[in-house]
């Protein structure tokens, strides 16, 4: 039978050979010590501290090579940045809420719907966004390790009800699943990245400086505004029947306005960043989630209607595109300087 030390030791394991080599005798004493009596396995804790600390060690040494300059620097911005946004992604949730609420009520009283089922159906990511906001609160006061424990929870359930999303339109969550398989699934990635595989988004903080982070607080509260029912209810009239026209011509404008306003927010933090090289990368990692909003609002201007969110993987595709041409674009503009450097160093 194993013993409790042997137990660890498979776990220690999972650390790079260096870090055990000048660290894995240390961390098994203090995780010795700290067992208690008769105990014959690891505790749930201990395990989930074990593999994120090696998983945060090796994908850090991946990305810190010599031939991946700058992408920690870039992973720490657009985690800070993918968690602004996030945020206010829960406070546009916040703004909707008399709104919804009314059209739940409206619903219910002609259809006569189970309140549980509405409740799911108009507010069941609420407990999704209550997540981050602690997430939020944990980076902001230092506490790291609970921050990405969360995140890393809280993303995996999210992946996992995005993949299910398209198996599952009829289910009462189908419509649920499909909400966070959007927008909010590649920045909940890029978050949990960054708190386990770069120097964390205070780190970024401390890059980005408070001037930046206030301009992308602005641009954040923009398209919250942009895109929130009480905006929606003020710029557009009641559906009366004269005035159909009217009506689509408002909402016609509306969608250029939030269109320009993402793509002048885009170019505004593209030009922020571009003048470092993690800047620059940052901007690529930036382009998996944007990437997808804007070729959603660009589909909304041509067809002249809504497009329906159908699961994850074209949005994650569309930012892959996004993200692989942003780096090109990067590679072609640094490759002037980076032959200089080499003429230099001969």
């Amino acid at each position: 039978m194993s013993t409790l030390e042997d137990r660890y030791r498979r776990l220690l394991a999972c650390y790079p050979a260096a870090h055990r080599a000048e660290h894995g005798q240390e961390m098994l004493d203090v995780l010795l010590a700290g067992a208690g009596p008769g105990q014959t396995r690891p505790s749930l804790a201990d395990t989930a501290d074990l593999l994120l600390g090696a998983a945060r060690i090796r994908l850090r040494q991946a990305t810190a090579g010599t031939g991946a300059p700058g992408w920690p620097a870039a992973l720490s911005v657009t985690g800070l940045l993918a968690t602004l946004l996030l945020l206010a992604d829960g406070l546009r949730f916040a703004l909707n809420v008399p709104s919804t609420a009314s059209l739940m009520s409206e619903r219910r009283a002609e259809l006569g719907e189970p309140l549980r089922q509405l409740l799911v159906l108009y507010f069941g990511t609420a407990p999704y966004w209550l997540a981050w906001a602690v997430i939020a609160v944990l980076v902001w006061r230092g506490a790291r390790r609970p921050a990405a424990i969360a995140t890393c929870a809280v993303t995996g359930v999210q992946v996992a009800a995005a993949c299910c999303a398209p198996f599952a339109p009829g289910l009462p969550g189908g419509l649920l699943m499909l909400s966070l398989a959007g927008f909010p699934l590649p920045l909940a990635l890029l978050a949990t990245a960054s708190l386990v595989a770069s120097p964390g988004p205070g780190h970024g903080a401390r890059l980005l400086g408070r001037r930046r982070i206030a301009v992308a607080a602005a641009l954040a509260v923009l398209l919250v505004a942009l895109t929130s029912h009480p905006l929606v209810a003020l710029i557009t009239p009641d559906p009366t029947p004269g005035s159909i026209d009217n009506l689509d011509e408002t909402l016609w404008r509306w969608s250029v306005s939030r269109g320009t306003a993402l793509l002048t927010a885009a170019v505004l933090i593209a030009a922020s960043l571009a003048h470092t090289r993690h800047g620059r990368r940052a901007c690529a990692l930036l382009a998996i989630p944007l990437a997808p909003l804007l070729a959603t609002e660009a589909e909304m201007l041509i067809n002249g209607s809504v497009v329906m969110q159908t699961g994850p993987f074209r949005p994650l595709a569309i930012g892959l595109l996004g993200f692989g041409a942003v780096l090109l674009a990067v590679r072609l503009a640094e490759a002037p300087g980076q032959g200089r450097d080499r003429l230099r160093t001969r």
